[in-house]
């Protein structure tokens, strides 16, 4: 009797899985956690489906991908993806991430390629190149999706389906399809890192042409992610002529001799907050106005008393390369010459929001007419500096007046909700301020076009509390939690919500600490967007 009850137990072990797998092991555990309000269990249960790999497996996968909008839990749906392999799950797949193309469905297909890449399956393979080739040229969406996966997985092998893409590039996609020419010039150097030399040559080429059809002068993001991804392609500086990228590929990679190529994106003359520059011409200020700012800063000793700016010899006119082409230095023009802009004033910065003011104010006060600008205040709560003005304004004189009357009245408040307060900058627009509640930053078609190009962010310390904490009375009192109980209220979860939302917003987060803040979230921010973290204290927790 005991072997016949060991070999029982045996053959149900065996059968179990198989009488199963209609259904699939993990399918029946994981539907009701799909629907659960906690994103952590609703990932946690797209990882139970995905186990049963068939066709109800893919199915729940799917349809919760398609409704999920948290970064944390999306980016564990993607890697639960992998997992769905088996050709009637692919099948499934495939007949429904195709027609995914709207903004609303944009992170599902994002998420469900980012599985697919990592599968190196030949049937997934299949899926992407569909995805990318025989997809309309209408379909942003779909065509954004994949090539966001393809750079995200390191999927260097499949780099030619981006140079096809971006190879069609024409002028009109800056306001039509900025979407898909930003993702695709933001990933090519994660694709170019392993593709031959004659692949690499045409990517070079096909973003040289980018530069020549884009104009910077209405709005230099586009030729300032593609500069940089020259340069990190080459290993050469951020030049901005496409002259030089063709001369550069002519030369067969490799420059023959060192001379003057002319002007780098490092050398725009742009509107800089603590010395981070603005790049395009929509700018959003998110300023931290937390209890701790009205603690004292430590100014160095050249902001104590700042020197007058240097005066610069005139050395007659600068130069540029050829713009048709040929060896750098031809057909330069001579550039205008603007007034120098002095220091600001720090002689009155006693606390760190003094600090924040009087750089903010400076930055406002030199604004070009020709950008567009909101400022999001934020403590326990967030909102913008003037409630009455949602939508991002042009920097005309009386707009600049009116703003820094505003900075000059601020006060200290509460706790630091920089999740919150970070959503909130993505949700201005020209047209106005998304509901954060009813909306989603970031898809939405308005924002996508016209919200900021550059957020400064700005901030003093650690995040304390978020828009999701549930323990608001108690925290920061005395006897009570020093941070809420909000998932993000955690710097890890900020910082993978804060790429979702900006995977293909694309704007650059110049991140600026006063005080013992937080390093590394502000580090992952700025360096996640192409932007530029500047530690003005020296006193950041980076460990």
């Amino acid at each position: 009797m005991r072997m016949q009850g060991n070999r029982l137990a045996w053959l149900l072990a065996i059968a179990l899985p198989l009488s199963m797998s209609v259904a699939g092991p993990g399918l029946a555990q994981g539907k009701g956690k799909i629907s659960d309000k906690n994103p952590d269990t609703r990932a946690e249960g797209v990882e139970d489906a995905a186990r049963g790999n068939n066709k109800a497996a893919a199915q729940a996968v799917m349809e919760a991908l398609a409704a999920e909008n948290d970064g944390p839990a999306g980016f564990r749906m993607a890697d639960a993806v992998t997992g769905l392999n088996s050709p009637e799950a692919l099948e499934y797949i495939e007949k429904t991430v195709l027609g995914w193309n709207a903004p609303e469905k944009l992170f599902g297909a994002y998420w469900c390629f980012c599985g697919l890449a990592r599968m190196n399956n030949a049937k997934a393979d299949n899926i992407l190149k569909q995805a990318a080739t025989e997809s309309k040229d209408k379909e942003i969406y779909i065509k954004a999706a994949v090539i966001e996966a393809l750079g995200e997985t390191g999927r260097s092998d499949l780099c030619g389906l981006l140079v096809d893409t971006i190879s069609k590039y024409e002028p009109d996609w800056d306001k039509k399809n900025v979407i898909l020419t930003l993702t695709c010039v933001y990933n090519s150097p994660k694709l170019a890192k392993g593709a031959d030399t004659e692949l690499r040559n045409k990517l070079v080429l096909a973003l040289a042409d980018v530069l020549e059809k884009t104009d910077a002068k209405k709005d230099d993001r586009i030729q300032y992610f593609v500069a940089k991804a020259l340069a990190e392609i080459t290993g050469e500086d951020t030049y901005v002529d496409p002259a030089f990228w063709r001369w550069w590929v002519q030369m067969g990679g490799k420059k023959v001799e060192k001379q003057n190529e002319g002007a780098t994106v490092a050398g725009r003359d742009v509107p800089k907050f603590f010395k981070a520059a603005a790049v395009g011409k929509r700018v959003m200020f998110v300023i931290d106005i937390s209890g701790s700012m009205q603690h004292p800063v430590n100014l160095p000793p050249e902001m104590k008393n700042p020197p007058p700016p240097p005066k610069k010899e005139d050395k007659g006119p600068i130069t540029g390369k050829g713009s048709k082409g040929g060896k750098p230095g031809e057909d330069g023009k001579e550039e205008e010459k603007k007034p120098e802009i002095p220091p600001p004033d720090y002689s009155k910065v006693v606390s760190k929001l003094d600090l924040a003011k009087v750089e903010l104010i400076h930055c406002l006060k030199y604004l070009p007419e020709d950008y567009k600008f909101n400022i999001v205040i934020y403590h326990t709560s967030h909102d913008l500096i003037d409630p009455s003005t949602k939508a991002l304004v042009p920097a005309t004189q009386a707009n600049k007046d009116k703003f820094i009357k505003k900075v000059q009245a601020l006060n200290w408040a509460a706790l630091t909700n920089i999740h919150g307060a970070m959503i909130r900058g993505f949700c201005v627009n020209e047209k106005g301020m998304l509901d954060q509640k009813k909306a989603e930053p970031a898809w939405d078609p308005e924002c996508m076009n016209t919200g900021a190009t550059t957020i400064f962010f700005l901030t003093d310390g650690t995040p304390t509390i978020s828009d999701d904490t549930t323990n608001t009375g108690e925290v920061g009192i005395a006897g009570g939690p020093m941070i809420g109980n909000g998932r993000m209220c955690d710097p890890a979860k900020i910082a993978l919500d804060i790429k979702r939302v900006n995977t293909f917003r694309r704007v650059v987060i110049n991140t600026i600490g006063i005080g013992p803040h937080d390093g590394r979230l502000l580090q992952a921010m700025a360096a996640m967007s192409g932007g530029e973290y500047v530690d003005r204290s020296g006193l950041a927790s980076r460990g």
